[in-house]
């Protein structure tokens, strides 16, 4: 079924038979049923209407983590009519402040443990805190409203910040029905049913964690468990943390599966495959996964524009591939350095892809018409399509990937120039091994200024995320 709306399936789901089945719990032990999160929500979203003054078509910025309240947050803000430019809860200073100025929301919902870490930047960005915890608690479950709102498809429903091949963050626009597609999707392109247990380790401020994971459970009925990380990655307790949960599908990044063989992860019972993505899945990786589990150890691929794109399956998943397209997404490759020229079903060049799960835009039309051609996608990735699967080449666009996190150099770039001492920065990525890269950085000062890479370091570096932090600074000389 292709509904218009995550939350119309939500509906249909929580006013079945199948209304008792859980929808969502996380590793903390917290869980709702597909009617209980439903009523909640809808107790949510009156909160925000009637409370926090907020009305259909405004604006929210969520930091959601793993956990079932943050569930709670995003339907509630559609039920609400709301969009939801979601923000990655590590993100604080200006990092945090550049996505509340780009998105201008009414309001950022947070979680407590984030609170003081955001508060400064939404001050500065003139945007109210309220925490995501508050918002549950005064969600009194069983509270009737009618005044909810059923989201069209071609109405707004999350904001990514991501920077595709323009190398900078920008809003990544989906409505209703892009998001539902791809959870829609991707539950079909993995046979994912009623009795499904998904394990989502990725944060849920990422598409991968959200539309790829969560929502397509809720697509499909199933049981969706959010993997709530605590403080450092210990790997005998996230081993342990998974064997409780009892999954029968795992998704996370291609690190996750090495901790997890490192911490002796062996047969798991009801365990029918685990699904890599973020980052190119090692084979050495891959095999001692499948040689310890027994179970299939699949490779998707997709970007924040448009997810998924591709995938291998149980029973079609051949050594390096990224897998064939999901239903309903079409893929071609086209010349890097003359995009358009020529537009192939197979071959090797920058991969095009159309299809029900592409974003609307960005926020800046003219990013927009650039990344669009004669309706497709452009992705800045280099592919090989050959017989019908995809294989990982390259990548045109300016992006580092670190423990499937992406990285955007320019704007490191943008944080190193605002230093009042630095004329000019160039930020690469290095070689990290399966972690794939780390970003540094190539400086060259104002004439009479001076600065050393440690100061540079630190101005950055207190000003981003953690996986975004700079691992080195070269002054290579000095200009102006």
């Amino acid at each position: 079924m292709y509904w218009e709306s995550m939350v119309d399936a939500l509906l249909v789901h929580a006013c079945s038979s199948g209304s008792g089945r859980t929808a969502v719990e996380d590793t903390e032990g917290k869980r709702l049923t597909y009617g209980e999160l439903l009523g909640r929500a809808l107790a949510a979203a009156r909160v925000l209407a009637e409370s926090y003054g907020l009305e259909p078509g405004g604006k929210v910025a969520l930091a959601p983590v793993n956990n079932v309240e943050s569930v709670v947050a995003l339907y509630s803000c559609w039920l609400a009519g709301l969009t939801v430019a979601v923000v990655d809860p590590l993100s604080h200073s200006d990092d945090l402040l550049m996505q509340l100025e780009i998105s201008r929301p009414s309001i950022l919902l947070t979680t407590g443990g984030f609170l003081d870490a955001h508060a400064e930047a939404a001050r500065r960005a003139g945007v109210a805190v309220y925490t995501i915890e508050q918002l549950y608690s005064r969600a009194a479950p069983g509270t009737a409203w009618e005044g909810y709102w059923r989201p069209r498809a071609w109405e707004p429903a999350l904001i990514y910040f991501y920077a595709g091949i323009a190398g900078r963050t920008m809003e990544v626009i989906h409505t209703h029905s892009t998001v539902t597609a791809s959870a829609v999707l991707t539950a079909s392109h993995f046979s994912i049913g009623e009795s499904d247990n998904i394990l989502v380790t990725p944060p849920i401020s990422h598409a991968l964690g959200l539309q790829i994971a969560t929502l397509a459970a809720n697509a499909a009925a199933a049981r969706a468990t959010l993997y709530t990380k605590k403080g450092r990655l210990s790997p005998s307790r996230l081993l342990s943390d998974v064997g409780r949960a009892s999954p029968t599908i795992i998704i996370g990044a291609p690190q996750l599966y090495s901790a997890l063989l490192d911490a002796g992860a062996g047969s798991m019972k009801g365990l029918r495959f685990s699904i890599s993505a973020g980052a190119p899945l090692p084979l050495r990786v891959k095999h001692a996964w499948e040689e310890k589990t027994g179970t299939p150890l699949l490779q998707l691929y997709g970007m924040t524009e448009a997810a998924p794109v591709s995938a291998t399956l149980p029973n079609d998943n051949p050594d390096g591939s990224i897998g064939v397209p999901v239903p309903g997404v079409e893929v071609a490759v086209t010349d890097p350095e003359e995009p358009g020229r020529s537009i192939r079903r197979e071959g090797v060049g920058e991969l095009l892809v159309r299809g029900p799960v592409v974003m609307k835009g960005y926020g800046e039309e003219d990013e927009t018409r650039n990344v669009m051609l004669r309706g497709w996608l452009r992705t800045g990735d280099i592919i090989e399509v050959r017989e019908g699967h995809l294989y990982f080449r390259g990548v045109k666009k300016r992006m580092i990937k670190y423990k499937g996190y992406p990285i955007f150099p320019r704007d490191l770039e943008l944080l190193l120039e605002k230093h009042p001492a630095v004329a000019r920065a160039e930020v690469y990525g290095e070689p990290a091994g399966e972690l794939g890269q780390v970003p540094v950085a190539r400086v060259w000062l104002r004439r009479g200024r001076s600065a050393s890479p440690e100061e540079l370091m630190e101005w950055v570096n207190s000003r981003v995320a953690p996986y975004k932090r700079l691992r080195g600074v070269r002054i290579a000389g000095e200009e102006g």
